[in-house]
């Protein structure tokens, strides 16, 4: 269940990305790293979320880990949902 949650807050990520990214006018290498820092915002919170993020026993890899499946899910749902056409 903790796994579908991060693909699933991943996948929600895709709103607010592209929102931040018209907000901002950001395109190209700007909006990627706006892509990883949100990622990793919402990875932070969707382990406080299904408590798996313990200070007591913190593990940088489990955030990573968990940060990959987020910005994963964000690109898959950013693909299917037609980001990804080019302009002719």
């Amino acid at each position: 269940m903790e796994q579908a949650l991060h693909w699933l807050v991943g996948a929600l990520g895709v709103p607010l990305i592209n929102w931040l990214k018209d907000r901002f006018g950001l395109s190209g290498r700007p909006a990627v790293w706006l892509t990883l820092a949100v990622s990793l915002v919402l990875g932070v919170v969707s382990l406080l979320v299904s408590d798996e993020l313990n200070w007591a026993d913190f593990a940088p890899e489990n955030l990573l880990a968990v940060v990959g499946q987020v910005l994963a899910a964000a690109t898959l749902a950013y693909k299917l949902l037609g980001g990804s056409q080019s302009p002719e």
